[in-house]
């Protein structure tokens, strides 16, 4: 069997004829007898010009193959038999004999998956290919783009007579992806580290509310966020509930709202109203940087007469359960994010009844990809209505029914409140 193939930019022109005796030489067998040869590489030359005759007596595959520092194998025929296998393919796999079929010949094509590819070869008369194959060698794994491309005519003319499995070895490329992906993989836990260092490590438990909260980093490949929550004991028997969401992602995220989070703390012992604590967090977000903004909702419950006030920096509406099942949101209008100085934020009161369930939460828990977010909070509302139990079993439920797992796209906070059956009824 002989290959024979036509280097990519290498035209063919006519040597001239050797002088001869006279005007017949060279013809005196009824053909020209002009020897055909590569000529130099011209973009201007015209294709009319280029002599379209066979070149198998100027290129010998074989020999082109045999001189690549690339493994290529070539086979031939609808079982794939081995016809050839140049010197960097027996390096890199051993010796192999000419002739068996490619399953038998060639067993590492097997665990590379790449048999089935010569099948499909044949079939269809078009290239295929795997990428970033790892094979053992001494000096440990390297990896290869193998491409498997269909390889001259078969005797009806159009199926290939053979494949030509070429590997290109791409380690380097696929070491420094490794490498990339532990940076981001050590980094991503450094952030995780640290925003789950700067939430609460136990949640305060008030004596006339049940509370409960819980953080869920995206997965693996979503980088951390700026998600907290903070439960703040406050005179007179008060609790502060607090949700919040640094935009962004990753240290930077995580480092902000820890800022955040502190300054709340602080300006919650001033015992000033819902607003007027968005008003001032608005400016310090300013301060921190003013292109790193931030929503939050800042809650008050007041036990001495069953009330709930609130503000809100452009954070999702809070969800209410009542005891006999009913389910409401919070007030729509709030003022805008954090950071933005503007600081017209307005602080709302609600009367809770004994049993009353209360969820705050982060956008993760009801954002989804090419969905409207009302139909995630309309989902979320839906879960609460039927997740029954304590606070931290509601938190629980509530990330189960909205589909967060370890690999969720974003980070989720979610801070849930409850108060007890036999809490006083507000008075009328």
């Amino acid at each position: 069997m002989r290959w024979s193939a036509r280097l990519t930019g290498a035209p063919r022109r006519a040597a001239p004829p050797s002088p001869g005796p006279g005007p017949g030489h060279g013809h005196a067998h009824g053909h020209d007898e002009s020897v055909t040869v590569p000529g130099p590489r011209d973009p201007a030359a015209q294709a009319g010009l280029l002599d379209q005759r066979d070149l198998d007596q100027l290129y010998d595959l074989r020999d082109v193959l045999r001189r690549l520092p690339a493994p290529v194998a070539v086979t031939y025929g609808p079982q794939h038999q081995l016809g050839y296998a140049n010197r960097a393919y027996r390096e890199l796999f051993g010796a192999r004999t000419n002739g068996p079929p490619a399953a038998e010949a060639l067993p590492e094509l097997a665990a590379l998956g790449v048999l089935p590819l010569l099948d499909q070869v044949l079939r269809s008369g078009r290239p295929r290919s795997v990428k970033s194959r790892a094979i053992l060698s001494l000096g440990g794994n390297r990896y290869y783009n193998i491409s498997c491309v269909p390889l001259g005519a078969g005797t009806d003319g159009t199926t290939p007579a053979g494949v030509l499995i070429f590997a290109a070895e791409v380690t380097d490329q696929v070491q420094a992806a490794l490498r990339l992906r532990e940076a981001e993989r050590r980094q991503r836990q450094a952030a995780v580290t640290l925003q789950r260092s700067l939430l609460p490590q136990k949640l305060e438990q008030p004596a006339d509310l049940r509370v409960a909260a819980t953080y869920q980093p995206g997965g693996a490949d979503a980088a951390v966020g700026g998600d907290w929550y903070d439960v703040i004991g406050l005179g007179g028997g008060r609790t502060a509930l607090v949700i919040g969401d640094v935009m962004g992602r990753g240290m930077r995220a995580a480092a902000v709202m820890g800022q955040l989070r502190t300054a709340v703390r602080a300006y919650a012992r001033l015992d000033l109203p819902p607003h007027e604590v968005m008003r001032l967090l608005d400016g310090l977000a300013m301060e921190i940087d003013a292109n790193q903004i931030a929503t939050c909702a800042y809650a008050v419950w007041d036990p001495a007469t069953s009330s709930l006030t609130y503000a809100s920096a452009g954070h999702l509406p809070f969800l209410l359960r009542c005891p006999e099942g009913t389910i409401l949101r919070s007030e729509e209008q709030n003022g805008p994010p954090l950071g933005t100085g503007s600081g017209t934020h307005i602080s709302h009161t609600l009367r809770l009844l004994p049993g009353t369930t209360g969820v705050l939460y982060t956008d993760g828990l009801v954002e989804r990809r090419e969905e409207d977010i009302d139909d995630g909070i309309e989902l979320l509302a839906r879960a609460l209505g039927g997740a029954a139990g304590a606070p931290d079993v509601i938190c629980a439920r509530l990330l189960r029914a909205m589909g967060v797992t370890a690999e969720h796209d974003d980070d989720v906070a979610v801070l849930a409140f409850q108060l007890p059956l036999d809490s006083p009824a507000p008075d009328a």
